[in-house]
């Protein structure tokens, strides 16, 4: 019982010593970020300016942004009737980031494969949660992408 009292505080001091982070956090941009056009899927584009509003402080670092975006549904599979059995999404995002005179493209990609539901309400409704989670993918790297653009 004592050793593992004793182990117990040793490793309490050592871990609250260290300054732990994540590597890849997402921290918060010092930069202001301006969309400058988007085009392409309506409903993903909302939800970038979105998170990139929040992410935009104001400051004299400004980075602008041109945004495109492409949506595809693929059918993978089709059962013996010919009906549809599984299908795959893909969200293609197009980035032009402008700061002063430099300018980088960032090509983002994410696919998402999944099988046919039989109720079509539910089939739209799991179709645009996997549109909104690609989407979150897809501003996390490009988050990491805008912290590392100097």
């Amino acid at each position: 019982m004592l050793k593992k009292f004793v182990l117990f505080i040793i490793l309490v001091l050592f871990t609250s010593g260290c300054d732990y982070s994540p590597i890849h956090s997402i921290k918060t941009n010092n930069t202001e970020i301006k969309i400058i056009s988007m085009s392409g899927d309506k409903e993903i584009n909302n939800y970038l300016s979105k998170e990139l509003e929040k992410k935009s402080k104001a400051s004299s670092e400004k980075i602008e942004i041109i945004i495109n975006t492409n949506f595809s549904k693929r059918i993978l599979a089709k059962d013996t009737k010919s009906f549809a059995t599984d299908y795959e999404l893909q969200v293609i995002g197009n980035f032009e980031l402008k700061k002063d005179d430099k300018s980088k493209s960032i090509k983002i990609t994410e696919k998402f494969r999944y099988k046919n539901l039989n109720d079509n309400y539910e089939q739209k409704n799991y179709e645009k949660m996997i549109k909104l989670n690609l989407a979150r993918i897809i501003i996390s790297k490009l988050n990491l992408r805008i912290n590392n653009f100097q």
